[in-house]
């Protein structure tokens, strides 16, 4: 009996998880602004077509991600060379943390985000994270986006 509460409960916190990064992935399609994803791998196709189909409704997208991605794989390629609103910039470090924020008003952060699976992902709207969030990502975005020409020439340089 014990086994199958367990059974039932990990597949119901599976599909909680699976019904949160979907909301969460249908919310950044549907932004009217601005998504700023900080993706480390770039490493979700679902996340990329979010992202891809945002960007095709004239909304912004910024993606961050790590430089050492462009030669590891993932979707950044897929992304970046989609529709003219999507900026890219990479990032020169491991970054800590994958995260999305939507049109400045919430936020989801977890690995969730930049890995298929079922890893957490949490929602918040706590503004004073948010500010830091923001400041943190204007310094990023502040020397201007990598253009896709040069993504292209990093991604097959030996």
């Amino acid at each position: 009996m014990k086994r199958i509460l367990l059974m039932c409960t990990l597949w119901s916190s599976c599909l909680g998880h699976a019904q949160g990064v979907s909301s969460a992935l249908k919310s950044i399609t549907e932004a009217r602004r601005e998504v700023i994803a900080v993706l480390p791998k770039v490493g979700r196709q679902d996340m990329a077509i979010a992202l891809k189909q945002a960007a095709t409704r004239g909304t912004k997208v910024f993606l961050i991600t790590e430089r050492a991605s462009v030669k590891k794989g993932g979707y950044l390629l897929n992304v970046s060379h989609g529709p003219e609103s999507i900026y890219t910039y990479l990032y020169p470090a491991t970054l800590p943390e994958a995260w999305v924020m939507v049109d400045g008003a919430w936020y989801v952060t977890g690995p969730g985000l930049d890995m298929e699976g079922t890893l957490p992902i949490t929602l918040s709207q706590d503004s004073a994270k948010r500010q830091q969030l923001l400041k943190w990502a204007a310094a990023i975005t502040k020397k201007g986006p990598v253009p896709r020409v040069e993504l292209l020439k990093l991604r097959f340089q030996k």
